[in-house]
């Protein structure tokens, strides 16, 4: 059975995340036996250099794909001037060409946030998974509800990499995430507090968990090309 690494240098949530949306590509793109292993910020902070670590993970494994955060065009041009960035260490290792074929950059597009909006649907069930009624087949409730579904609908973009910030700080996928969560616990619960609906609403370490409520399948996947590039990269190693 082949191994790939996967390795989410700049956050764990997101290697739990990543985790399960590569299993999902997996499954979607019928990639056989294919075993996922991430890593996260964690492993970075270890003591060999990361040069080191890599070699190590390649010793059992087919290959190991970065997974790095573009964020928007001014974010990423300002770690480029960053001599030790992590996006320069990474593209660096990339290049090298005795990690040739086997070392690989997989840059999500704008955040890891764009390839969780790639099915709104699967973000609803999970904001309203307590709820009684969408406990249990929340796909088909509410598909099942025109006036909720066409809600859902007016909220999901085609292209989430076009969620784009325009300058430092502005507002990219992330921010929409928080957003549209936000209104979702709205629609469940008109009169929830204010400050209830802050602690509730969309928070990085909810990624994981809200990633196993996320549809990958042939419609989805069109709506995040560096989500369906990942995908491709797997599929070298079946």
């Amino acid at each position: 059975m082949p191994n790939v690494r996967i390795w989410t240098v700049e956050s764990d949530n997101d290697a739990k995340a990543v985790k399960c949306l590569a299993n999902q590509l997996v499954t979607h793109l019928q990639l056989g036996n294919l075993s996922i292993r991430v890593s996260g910020k964690k492993e970075l902070l270890e003591r060999n250099p990361l040069r080191q670590k890599v070699q190590n993970y390649l010793r059992e494994e087919a290959c190991v794909i970065f997974v790095i955060d573009s964020d928007g065009p001014m974010s990423i041009h300002q770690r480029r001037q960053e001599r030790n960035s992590l996006i320069n260490q990474v593209t660096r290792i990339v290049d090298d060409r005795r990690f040739a074929d086997r070392v690989f950059l997989a840059q999500a597009v704008q955040e890891l946030e764009a390839w969780l909006l790639i099915d709104c649907l699967g973000i609803f069930c999970y904001f309203s998974r307590k709820r009684a009624q969408y406990r249990e087949n929340c796909r088909n409730t509410v598909s099942a509800d025109r006036t909720l579904a066409r809600w859902i609908a007016s909220h999901q973009r085609g292209n989430t990499e076009n969620i784009i910030e325009t300058e430092i700080g502005g507002r990219g996928p992330k921010e929409y995430l928080v957003e549209f969560s936000g209104q979702i616990l709205r629609r469940l619960n008109p009169n929830m507090p204010q400050r209830n609906l802050r602690w509730q609403r969309y928070r990085e370490a909810m990624a994981p968990d809200i990633a196993e409520y996320v549809v990958i399948n042939r419609e989805t996947l069109q709506r995040n090309d560096s989500l369906s590039k990942l995908g491709d990269l797997l599929a070298r190693f079946k």
